[in-house]
């Protein structure tokens, strides 16, 4: 099959790899030979991507178009190049935090995915209460299980690929092979398996759902219907899979970052829903509404990144 390889351009940077491995997405791979390069599958195609330089990246796939879209328009949708991301924070945050500015410049190619729904709906079902080489072994264990292997040849992979499961696949999916994949958890692998049901049997619309005019708190009322999904992971599945950057998710990191950089909570242990919510309005009054979000994640990876030292991969 012939492949097809197009060249994006941005007057910005693009990170690849901080993109790619920060916490959002859990189905990209490394070359194990070349460094910049990275493979994934998307719409059931292999998909390689590759920096060029820090404000452009090249794909290679054997598609002609993925989801029905051109190439080029995917994936300048994909990685959210429609976002200016030097407009993230505003004047008064630059003078306010001069030296967490001076970090985040660093971090200024870091985008957003615009990610498919379903697989981020289960990948963070997967994510809850582990950290983040462990998601993305349950993952890859999904993917292995479940999926299906792609059969066509794009040069410079250089490991195995399979897709995501289909939401018919994990709703029929053997219990006890469904729970091997979910790190031994019968009750998560369950909650997979429903909502997975749901979406095959369309009692689960997740295109609906991810109409931008959707008020934030219905889509949030939606998920968090879904067992095995509270606020954090519903914020989690709209921010990466809905393409809602005005949803701001909160765990550990970002409770953590809110109280040292801005003064907002103290780090407590346990996270009610009441005080989930009253950290959530604190940050969003902070950081604005349209693109809370996606702010938010830039200061989650700095967080973990140049205060913890931290890796996702």
């Amino acid at each position: 099959m012939r492949s097809n390889s197009i060249t994006i351009i941005r007057g910005g940077t693009v990170q690849v790899e901080h993109t790619l491995f920060s916490g959002q997405s859990f189905v990209w791979n490394k070359s194990n030979h070349t460094p910049g390069i990275y493979s994934s599958v998307i719409d059931g195609s292999s998909v390689l991507i590759q920096q060029i330089n820090p404000t452009s990246f090249s794909v290679t796939t054997g598609a002609n178009n993925l989801y029905g879209i051109p190439l080029r328009r995917f994936f300048e949708r994909y990685f959210s190049l429609d976002i200016a991301t030097q407009m993230l924070f505003d004047e008064e945050f630059h003078t306010r935090f001069p030296e967490l500015t001076a970090r985040l410049l660093y971090l200024e190619g870091l985008r957003v995915l615009r990610q498919d729904p379903y697989e981020t709906l289960v990948t963070f079902m997967c994510a809850q209460g582990i950290g983040m080489a462990m998601i993305r072994r349950q993952v890859s264990m999904l993917c292995r299980c479940f999926g299906r292997e792609t059969k066509e040849g794009v040069n410079g992979i250089d490991t195995p690929l399979f897709s995501f499961p289909a939401p018919s696949d994990l709703a029929g999916a053997d219990p006890e092979l469904l729970r091997g994949c979910c790190n031994n958890n019968s009750v998560r692998a369950g909650n997979i398996r429903e909502a997975s049901r749901l979406v095959a049997l369309g009692k689960l619309d997740l295109q609906a759902l991810s109409d931008p005019s959707l008020p934030l708190s219905e889509l949030q009322a939606e998920l968090t219907a879904l067992k095995g999904i509270g606020y954090k992971i519903a914020d989690c599945i709209a921010l990466f899979g809905m393409g809602r950057f005005d949803a701001f998710p909160i765990d550990t990191h970002v409770e953590q970052f809110l109280s040292a950089w801005f003064g907002i909570g103290s780090h407590q242990k346990g996270l009610s829903q009441k005080r989930y919510l009253h950290l959530q309005e604190k940050a969003v009054d902070l950081l604005g509404t349209s693109l809370s979000g996606y702010a938010g994640h830039h200061l989650f990876h700095c967080w973990r990144t140049t205060e913890r030292n931290m890796k996702a991969f």
